[in-house]
């Protein structure tokens, strides 16, 4: 380990608490209603592109902003390309914070936020990690690039935009996961399940209004409906509604109308066994209800029956596991109804394994006569054990920590394989809480100043390999 970057980069620890907490600041989540030719995923994502190639030019980097798509900050002129991948996008903040999601405060040794973790905060470490190497004045042979990525969490338009304009790096690493070294993340690919509503019939309970979920990588932690009944007997059934997963169900009532709100817990779409999801609460109960609208039962009713409270995909008959990333998962992300059609988007983690092809066709299957559309799909990643780039990975996490740096898989999705060869790398160390995609998103202090000691060294060790 060299001591002299690592002195460096420790002293940087309050600029680099400061810049997170401004990037945290701002709200970059993708929103369409503000988009336009320069800010392709809205306002707040440009804003937060713009913001911290400012911080890099501001360091003395080079840095290039691509079509407002993604961008890099940039050290060394010749030799090979190695890149640290992060994104600036978040997921929308939901419910049940303690704190300002868009605040960035510091507190009880933490830094908090909707992006902490994930990915700001290691972004930003990143960054000061190159800059520790750059003033230490030790010379260099080959070239970094900080790749900033700006829809991670819904699309990759940008990142493909990039690197359809950019060179591919020869090796690459994403903070945006866990340490020590994820070699493996399993295949990701959501589902599209809509239906046409149909004309009413004679049943009890009229849905005037249904949505749960923020996006198909976040376990819902709210569903709402709003119902209309005239029976009684269906208002009883509905209040003594318990749902398995223990989602806390309110009632309200008022003449014929009632509003249904189920209180889940939301997790990573990686991990929905680790989350309660509301919405699966919510199908539940109106699958159990005698609804007047055809197609909306129909929706329910298959809903409920193939996917329900799972997270395995038994009941779909496509769960499985393989021996390098584990079993696959199933998320029930979102569930949205409008005046003429029902939606559902459910994300799945496959095996590295698994055959997307087979997965598609086992789901119209199974789901049918819903139409299941395939979106979003990533192939997995598998990085071999005896590969340079793990090697390398293995002594730098080594010499900072004096921990031997295991080999971990993901069902989480990462910038990683969006390159011939990457990794995911940090920031979240063995035993630490999770909190990604989750209220009160928050990182270690000591653990952000950690990160970025471990990419002084790697960085440093890629420049003068």
């Amino acid at each position: 380990m060299n001591k002299e970057i690592d002195r460096i980069v420790i002293s940087l620890k309050d600029e680099m608490l400061q810049a997170a907490s401004k990037l945290i600041q701002i709200r970059s989540v993708e929103d369409p209603s503000t988009s336009s030719s320069d800010k392709p995923f809205g306002k707040g994502v440009s804003e937060a592109l713009e913001f911290t190639l400012q911080l890099g030019k501001n360091l003395g980097f080079q840095v290039k902003n691509v079509d407002g798509y993604a961008g890099h900050i940039e050290y060394g002129e010749t030799g090979k390309l190695f890149a640290v991948l992060g994104h600036l996008d978040v997921v929308p903040e939901g419910t049940g914070w303690s704190v300002e999601p868009f605040g960035g405060i510091v507190k009880d040794g933490f830094l908090w936020g909707r992006g902490a973790v994930d990915d700001k905060g290691p972004t930003v470490a990143a960054i000061f990690a190159l800059k520790a190497v750059r003033d230490s004045g030790l010379p260099i042979s080959n070239r970094v690039r900080i790749i900033l990525g700006t829809d991670e969490e819904s699309g990759w338009k940008g990142i493909t935009h990039y690197f359809e304009k950019q060179e591919a790096p020869e090796y690459a690493v994403t903070p945006d996961a866990n340490f020590p070294i994820i070699h493996a993340e399993k295949g990701i690919i959501s589902y599209k399940i809509t239906t046409k509503r149909r004309a009413q019939c004679c049943g009890k309970v009229s849905v005037r209004e249904l949505r749960a979920g923020t996006a198909p990588n976040v376990v819902p932690e709210d569903a709402y409906a709003k119902l209309e009944v005239r029976d009684n007997e269906v208002l009883q059934q509905i209040k003594r509604f318990s749902p398995e997963n223990k989602a806390r169900v309110s009632f309200t009532v008022e003449n014929d109308a009632v509003q249904v709100r189920v209180k889940g817990k939301s997790a990573h779409g990686s991990k929905p066994e680790h989350g309660i999801n509301a919405a699966a609460a919510l199908i539940d109960l109106l699958s159990q209800l005698d609804l007047n609208d055809r197609g909306l039962k129909e929706f329910v009713s298959i809903l409920n029956s193939k996917i329900g409270y799972e997270t395995d995909g038994k009941s779909l008959r496509i769960s499985g596991t393989d021996c390098v990333a584990g079993p696959l998962t199933v998320n029930l992300g979102t569930v949205a109804m409008d005046e003429t059609q029902l939606t559902a988007v459910v994300n799945i983690r496959y095996p590295v394994f698994y055959s997307d092809q087979m997965l598609s066709s086992q789901m119209k299957e199974a789901l049918k006569p819903l139409l299941v559309q395939p979106m979003g799909h990533l192939k997995p990643l598998f990085v071999s054990p005896d590969s340079e780039l793990i090697r390398i990975l293995s002594e730098v996490y080594r010499d900072v920590t004096g921990q031997e740096a295991t080999l971990l898989t993901t069902g989480g999705g990462t910038y990683a394989r969006a390159v011939p060869c990457g990794v995911a790398f940090g920031p979240v160390f063995p035993g630490k809480e999770e909190t990604e995609h989750q209220p009160d998103e928050r990182i270690s202090v000591d653990d952000l100043v950690l990160t970025a000691r471990i990419y002084a060294q790697l960085i440093y060790r890629m420049l003068s390999r």
